[in-house]
Order: C-alpha cells, then sequence, then structure tokens
C-alpha cells in the first residue's frame, strides 16, 4: 500500500501498537499512514472517554516504529497526522 487512511476509527482498534506495526508489513517503500481523528475538546464526535487524543496517536505510532511526517491544521474538529515507518 502507498497510503492506508484511517478516518474517525482509530479508538476502535484493540491493541493499536501490535496492529500498526503489523501494518508496516503492509505498506511499499515510502508508503504513510493518515490518521484523521476527533479532537477531545470536540464538540461532536464519539464519547469523550473513548477518544484518542492527537498527543496518545503520535506516541502510540513511535512505539509501534513510525514517525510523524506531516500534520495538518485545517481541519475544525480533528487532527490530522501522517506517519511513515521510522526504518525506511
Amino acid at each position: 500500500m502507498d497510503l492506508i487512511l484511517f478516518v474517525d476509527v482509530v479508538h476502535h482498534i484493540a491493541e493499536r501498537e501490535k496492529y500498526f506495526r503489523r501494518l508496516q508489513g503492509s505498506l511499499k517503500p515510502g508508503g504513510r499512514i493518515a490518521v484523521i481523528d476527533f479532537r477531545e475538546e470536540a464538540a461532536m464526535g464519539p464519547p469523550k472517554r473513548e477518544r484518542v487524543s492527537a498527543a496518545r496517536a503520535r506516541a502510540e505510532l513511535a512505539r509501534a516504529g513510525y514517525v510523524l511526517a506531516e500534520e495538518h491544521a485545517f481541519l475544525p474538529n480533528q487532527y490530522f497526522l501522517v506517519f511513515r515507518p521510522a526504518n525506511r
């Protein structure tokens, strides 16, 4: 895969670090993972207790072997993070 896109679903993934670590095998060289999910303070979205903050997403993906490649701030209620494997 060149790009794997997750929109408003990260909070549904069990054992996220393990899951994202396994996904590295599906990425082509230069492949990326994009995560769009609700900000903790957003007035809409899943219950606040279920949300995964941008900081938590960055930390979990770092532990799974990724580095942050891009961060976009144009969405009013969501964060938009793009990661690439650290070893490529």
